[in-house]
């Protein structure tokens, strides 16, 4: 029997319904596309909801498109393949007053020293660039938390600890066993550490509770 999600990409079947094995591959081949830098999160964000809501094969096609060996991709129903990350390093900041806040367009490097006297990290995720798959921001200071705001579909991971100041993490969307991951390792004596995901794919979340109902 021939592969089913080879016809994907073939563009002979577009009106052929997407099946989960399929929909579930195409989020594989995201998650490993985002953790080698081609695409930003949130570009990959984007294309983690339509997959998530495609209904049919041609909905999914666009999505994989532009990537490298998007057919072997579309047929591996099952497994997954590790990403590779490419050189990264770390990124040190190091103050007596002043932390680090940084939105927008950026590229993350796989890890992150912020050390302080009296200064948190604020950062925003939604346009950025991982360096790696998996990349961890590490804030050591007197006074000062961590506030991040991530895409739908990332992975976050806190180790924490402060005398003043909690943990307050809020996701809603689903995350993949193999999603790009954020670690964040915070150490203070008055900060804590909130993280929030962006609403901007509210919409898409809405439309696959109601495909599942």
């Amino acid at each position: 029997m021939c592969t089913t999600l080879a016809l994907v990409s073939d563009q002979d079947s577009p009106d052929v319904l997407a099946s989960d094995a399929e929909r579930d591959a195409v989020v594989s081949k995201l998650n490993q596309a985002v953790g080698e830098g081609r695409l930003t999160m949130n570009e990959f964000s984007e294309r983690l909801d339509r997959a998530a809501t495609a209904r049919t094969r041609g909905d999914l096609a666009p999505l994989l498109r532009d990537l490298p060996d998007s057919s072997e991709a579309l047929a591996a129903t099952t497994g997954t393949t590790p990403a590779t990350t490419r050189g990264a390093g770390t990124r040190w900041h190091i103050s007596p007053i002043g932390g680090i806040s940084q939105r927008g367009y950026w590229r993350v490097p796989e890890r992150t020293l912020a050390i302080s006297v009296i200064g948190g990290v604020d950062i925003d995720l939604g346009e950025a660039e991982l360096a790696a798959r998996e990349v961890e921001v590490t804030k050591i200071s007197i006074i000062g938390g961590v506030a991040a705001r991530v895409p739908p579909g990332m992975r976050v991971e806190v180790s924490n600890f402060s005398i003043l100041g909690g943990r307050d993490i809020k996701l809603e969307s689903p995350r993949a066993p193999d999603a790009p991951v954020l670690h964040i390792r915070s150490f203070s004596v008055i900060g804590g550490v909130r993280v929030r995901e962006s609403g901007r794919n509210k919409r898409g979340r809405d439309r696959r509770e109601r495909r599942s109902m």
